[in-house]
């Protein structure tokens, strides 16, 4: 006799690992956007900081070019990296910059203090936007993925 395997036991396996894959991709996808965002994250903290310790120098708004620290793919007031537009300063609805908005949804992170206006001691939020940074809808909820508040588009305003 030659020993094998049944078809039966061949299909067991293949439902097994179906389940496991269905299981561990959801997963997979919500760590590889935590990772996206926490790329973005350190960099709107780097801004932030750069352009607190510009205006303590200069009493002025500063553009990237006027910051003693350099920047992904910077264009003036403007940064980039592959999943991320930044902008340096209050470019969207008097919010205070910088803001990072998300290529791929409409999702964008800002700091916003509603009682001050330079932005000193600003809170980090994110607004998942009506238009402006992508054409897609978000996909999950990215405020409880990433556990920062979310706003409303008007307060926060940085798509």
């Amino acid at each position: 006799m030659k020993k094998g395997f049944t078809l039966i036991e061949l299909l067991v396996v293949v439902l097994i690992i179906g389940i496991l894959s269905a299981v561990a991709l959801p997963q997979y996808t919500k760590a590889v956007t935590k990772a996206r965002f926490a790329e973005a994250l350190t960099l709107l903290k780097t801004m932030k900081t750069a352009k607190d310790v510009c205006f303590l120098e200069t009493g002025n708004s500063c553009d990237f070019d006027e910051m003693s620290v350099e920047f992904p793919n910077t264009d003036r007031c403007d940064a980039e990296t592959e999943y991320f537009n930044f902008q340096c300063f209050d470019a969207w609805n008097g919010a205070y910059g910088p803001v990072a908005g998300y290529k791929k949804e409409k999702v964008c992170i800002c700091y916003y203090d509603e009682e001050d206006v330079e932005g000193q001691n600003g809170t980090l939020v994110l607004s998942q936007c009506g238009g402006g940074c992508s054409e897609k809808e978000p996909t999950m909820d990215y405020a409880k993925l990433l556990n920062i508040p979310e706003v409303s588009e008007d307060e926060c305003g940085c798509c």
